[in-house]
């Protein structure tokens, strides 16, 4: 019986010290992952760039203003701005996608997801109730986008070779560039009492320019407000 004992005990210790190692790789990892993400940010910047200004109608370009561009060394910024002082919009670049439509690059599925784990993301509460998360990682050549979304009351306003837009009380959404891949982009409700996560109205919309495909969303400025289903789209293309 004691040499049972001697053997669970040798056991017991073997396991804690794997996971005390495995903990202590894991841990490493991500230090070295967000050291890295930390070294290519770049200063914060406060102005519409030329690029996002092209993507906006001249209809309501003096509609929008800057809040800040996240800037990187290896990938474009992340802007976010405002319209009209009462909507959020954030412009999303993905840089270098596959020369083909976007309905044959954007694969939709509805149905919730949690971020992937072990994954260092840069994370901005932009509206106050939603939290916009992307992996500071390199651009590189994407030949699909795995675009999940859920939420209720969703309408699809447009779907066309070079837009594809989405309106809908969002829990969540996010993109993939491959099947089984960790997610690069997500957006999710701030968490609330007893467990429940904040609803986001939300226009989502991907615009296909040339060789690099742009993610827009827009929001309103509080939970209880809503956003017309086709206002981004209209901000886009001038009606």
């Amino acid at each position: 019986m004691k040499n049972v004992r001697i053997v669970a005990l040798i056991i017991l210790g073997i396991c804690i010290i794997y996971f005390l190692i495995s903990l202590g790789i894991k841990m490493s990892d991500m230090f070295k992952s967000v050291n890295e993400a930390t070294m290519n940010d770049l200063p914060l910047t406060q102005t519409i760039t030329s690029e996002n200004s092209s993507l906006i109608s001249k209809k309501y370009i003096s509609r929008v203003r800057s809040h800040e561009n996240i800037n990187s060394k290896i990938r474009s910024p992340v802007s976010f701005l405002y319209v009209d002082n009462r909507y959020h919009l954030v412009i999303y670049k993905i840089d270098s996608v596959a020369n083909m439509t976007l309905p044959a690059l954007l694969q939709t599925k509805v149905e919730g997801v949690e971020r992937t784990d072990g994954e260092t993301y840069t994370i901005i509460d932009f509206n106050g109730f939603s939290r916009f998360e992307w992996r500071p990682v390199r651009s590189r050549v994407v030949s699909k986008i795995y675009f999940t979304l859920a939420g209720d009351s969703l309408n699809n306003v447009v779907a066309n070779d070079s837009i594809i837009s989405y309106n809908l009380l969002c829990k969540n959404f996010s993109i993939r560039y491959t099947g089984q891949g960790p997610i690069e982009v997500f957006m999710v409700g701030e968490d609330r009492p007893l467990g429940s996560i904040a609803i986001s109205p939300s226009d989502i919309l991907f615009l296909k320019r040339g060789s690099a495909v742009y993610l827009m969303v827009m929001t309103p400025a509080g939970t209880k407000s809503r956003i017309p289903p086709d206002l981004l789209y209209n901000i886009v293309v001038g009606i």
